[in-house]
């Protein structure tokens, strides 16, 4: 009984540590200050659950092809290139400041999941990380073709680096009303 009592003595010593912590403003949300490797960890490992448990298990059933890459291209263009960067385009100064970081998406950890989280990611994004939700706004075969467009990441052609770096540049236009000098 004393043990068990000490358990639960622990935990609410612990909470209320917790939210004291939190009442007290003591805990930085600055999006400069990088994250604990403690909390870095426990939100890797919730997100990594989260989706894996949610994710749909159907092979993706856009297959790479030409016209798929087309299009896969340029939905990554307008939708994931400011945060994500590509090859050699960096994110975007918008991608730059996100904290935690745009994940490269030609990393392992990346590519090692399955097509499927990778679509339920990009459909329903993750909360307090920057990444949007683009099921309200995109149509399924549309995320899928993106998805296969990630897949494609990492064998980017010269080519395909070109076009999403005038993709940049149209960015940067439209942001500044100034082209940027080509380099």
């Amino acid at each position: 009984m004393k043990f068990l009592l000490g358990i639960v003595t622990g935990l609410v010593i612990v909470g209320a540590a917790g939210a004291f912590v939190i009442a007290s403003g003591a805990f930085p949300v600055a999006a400069t200050i990088p994250p604990s490797g403690l909390e870095k960890s426990v939100a890797t490992l919730a997100v990594r659950r989260a989706v894996a448990k949610r994710a749909p298990r159907t092979e993706n059933p856009v297959k790479a092809s030409p016209d798929a890459l087309a299009k896969g291209l340029a939905h990554y263009r307008s939708m994931c290139l400011t945060c994500h960067g590509a090859g050699t385009v960096d994110p975007s100064a918008i991608g730059e400041g996100l904290n935690p970081p745009a994940p490269d998406l030609t990393q392992p950890s990346v590519q090692s999941m399955t097509d499927g989280e990778l679509f339920w990611v990009v459909q329903n994004g993750i909360r307090m990380t920057g990444m949007p939700a683009f099921g309200p706004t995109h149509e399924d075969p549309e995320i899928w073709t993106l998805v296969t467009f990630m897949r494609h990441l990492p064998e980017l052609t010269a080519e395909e680096e070109a076009a999403l770096q005038r993709g940049r540049a149209t960015e940067a236009t439209e942001a500044t009303g100034k082209a940027e000098k080509p380099e």
